[in-house]
This record gives C-alpha cells, sequence and structure tokens, in this order.
C-alpha cells in the first residue's frame, strides 16, 4: 500500500469517527435543549451551535497556521466550547458515574479526531513532490542550454512567428532605458506568454552575443555584457 493510500484510508476514517461522535454529542445536546424547553423547531440549531463552533475554531487555528498567524482566540474558542459540550453531555447524563462517563467521550472524541485531521492535513503538506527536483533540473538545464538544435524543450518550440524577434527588441529596449528586464516584462511587452518571455530571458542573460548574432543585430552585445549578471539575478528571482 502506497503512502497516498495510507493517507486517504487514515483521513477517511478520521472523517467517519468525527462524524459518529458529532452525531453521538448532538443528540445528547438535542435532547436537553428540549428539556431546557427550547421550541422544538429551534432545538436542533442548539448542538450545531456548540459542537459547530468547535469544528469551526480549529479549522481556523489550520488557517492560520498557512497564513501565519496568532491563533490565540480560535484556540480559546475551541477550548472554551468543548468543555461547554462536556458539561452539557455530562448534564444530561444520568445521575452515574459510568453513564457521564460515556456521555462525556462524545464530544471529547470530536474534538480529538478534528484535532487530528487537521494534523493530518499539515502532514500531507509537508510531504515533498517527487517531481520538484526533476522539474528544477530540467529547468536549469534548459537555462544553461537554452536554444541547442533539435532540443523538444526549445524555448521558439510552439512560439508564434516573430516572436523571437519582438523579445529581443524589448530586452534592448529596456536595457537601452536602463531598466532591468524581467520575464513578465518582456512577456507583457512583445506579447507573448511570460514563460516564453523567462525562457529567451535567460537565454539573453547566459549569452547575449549569440541572442543578438541570431536576431541580425550585435551592436549591443557589449551592451548586454555588461547587464548579464543583474539579468541573471532577475531571473533567478
Amino acid at each position: 500500500m502506497t503512502g497516498r493510500w495510507i493517507y486517504r484510508g487514515s483521513a477517511a476514517g478520521v472523517l467517519v469517527l468525527a462524524a459518529a461522535a458529532f452525531t453521538l454529542s448532538y443528540d445528547a445536546l438535542h435532547q436537553l435543549a428540549l428539556d431546557s424547553r427550547v421550541r422544538p423547531t429551534l432545538a436542533w440549531l442548539w448542538p450545531v451551535v456548540i459542537d459547530g463552533t468547535i469544528v469551526v475554531a480549529l479549522l481556523t487555528v489550520l488557517a492560520a497556521k498557512r497564513a501565519p498567524a496568532r491563533a490565540g482566540y480560535p484556540w480559546a474558542l475551541a477550548g472554551l466550547f468543548s468543555a461547554a459540550s462536556v458539561a452539557f453531555n455530562i448534564a444530561h447524563a444520568p445521575d452515574r458515574p459510568v453513564a457521564q462517563l460515556v456521555f462525556a467521550m462524545a464530544p471529547v472524541a470530536l474534538v480529538l479526531t478534528t484535532h487530528l485531521l487537521m494534523q493530518q492535513v499539515g502532514w500531507r503538506r509537508a510531504i515533498p513532490d517527487p517531481t520538484a527536483g526533476v522539474a528544477e533540473q530540467q529547468a536549469g538545464s534548459e537555462a544553461a542550454h537554452p536554444h541547442r538544435s533539435g532540443d523538444p524543450h526549445s524555448p521558439d518550440r510552439g512560439a508564434p512567428a516573430g516572436a523571437r524577434s519582438r523579445v529581443w527588441a524589448a530586452y534592448q529596449a529596456q536595457l537601452a532605458a536602463g531598466q532591468t528586464p524581467t520575464g513578465a516584462g518582456l512577456a507583457r511587452a512583445a506579447d507573448v506568454s511570460e514563460r516564453y518571455g523567462q525562457r529567451l530571458l535567460a537565454e539573453f542573460a547566459a549569452d547575449p552575443t549569440r541572442a543578438g548574432h541570431l536576431n541580425g543585430n550585435g551592436r549591443s552585445a557589449g551592451r548586454n555584457r555588461r547587464y548579464r549578471t543583474s539579468q541573471q539575478d532577475a531571473v533567478r528571482r
């Protein structure tokens, strides 16, 4: 069994347990609301408010971790309503210690399973993508050899006619204006995709002499060499 299926199976198990705990706690809180003379048509809202607040507060904690932001208030809210849910479940139980313990377990299980699901989501985000390293290696290879003959990853593969010359003209214009060209800026100026602009920018920065020769203009080669370092920094950004 692969790690992906283990994660999915455990996540499904946690969801089932959380739903069962919510249902048991819901029944006790619903009966308590009816015993407290809450109108039957509105009594179902009482357990939703109590246990629903716990779930929403814990999910807010997870969102705060992704931000990242402080999660003191959501944690306090989850703790307060968890204690209230346990107390109300015990209040509905028969006056026997074992029965009170049975009723208290449902809201406790709801809190713990919801928190466990949050941890699994965090673990899932921490798992590295096995294809990321391969993609980075391919990107580095393309930057080092941006225009090899017959390369299926050549920048000009599938590009519209005249796109390279437009990008080159925009590149020269930005250098002449004292600007540091970026892939996005070249793409906007030449009306091409940002990815294509970034690839050609990497090529121009890596070998400006060759780029000028390919476009029939070698006069700006010396000027491009002076900007070579800044262009490579822009590509890395």
